[in-house]
């Protein structure tokens, strides 16, 4: 059988759980992780996967960290049939177009907007109409337990609407530093918060309107 060849762009919180979960698919091969760091994580990766550089000053982060480069990322890209792109939000907006100029199928993460695909995924709820495409937008974590869960009660005929507060930790401890305030609870202004039309991004049935 032939095993599909899959690309991981970006090896932070997504991505190297998402590194993880192909190396253990006996129909896919991880041919490599694309990233610009030089910290532990890129160096934990390198003990398991080849490391591309994504840009020349990553490459010589990585070379003075003594960390083996196997090429950039046209490299890598032009040797897989599918990049999962786990780059920071917007990095994958970006790097679709190159992407799509390679030929190459992309997954996008949820911090990326829809109309980066045209089509955002959760398997329990869209899956049939995300065969054959060539790109997608996994939703983020939040949302897929707001369509798994309102779509499990849409499906018993049990659910009419949805309002939902959602709490959640405002960014990555190791990022405190960058953005949002830690150990206390500072509300969105806005209402809707982006979970609800993300949810119907989905499941356009679904009448949802969180807050967070």
């Amino acid at each position: 059988m032939k095993k599909i060849k899959v690309a991981v762009n970006g090896y932070g919180v997504i991505g190297k759980r998402v590194a993880e979960a192909v190396a253990l698919q006996d129909d896919m091969e991880l041919i490599g992780i694309g990233d610009v760091a030089a910290d532990w994580r890129i160096k934990v990766a390198a003990k398991k996967y080849s490391v591309f550089a994504n840009t020349e000053e990553g490459r010589q982060a990585m070379d003075d960290s003594h960390i083996p480069v196997a090429g950039n990322l046209d490299d890598l890209v032009s040797i897989a049939d599918v990049v999962v792109d786990c780059a920071p939000k917007k990095f994958g907006a970006q790097n679709a177009e190159k992407y799509r100029q390679a030929g190459v199928k992309y997954i996008v993460q949820g911090g990326e907007k829809h109309e980066t695909t045209g089509h955002s995924f959760s398997a329990e709820s869209n899956y049939d109409s995300a065969v054959g495409r060539d790109s997608t937008r996994v939703v983020s974590c939040n949302t897929t337990s707001i369509v798994r869960t309102l779509g499990a009660l849409k499906r018993a005929g049990l659910l009419k609407k949805a309002r939902g507060t959602l709490l959640r930790r405002a960014t990555d401890p190791w990022e405190s530093h960058k953005s949002g305030i830690m150990n206390t609870l500072v509300p969105e202004p806005e209402i809707p918060s982006h979970q609800g039309p993300d949810a119907q991004s989905v499941d356009p049935e679904l009448d949802v309107v969180t807050a967070a």
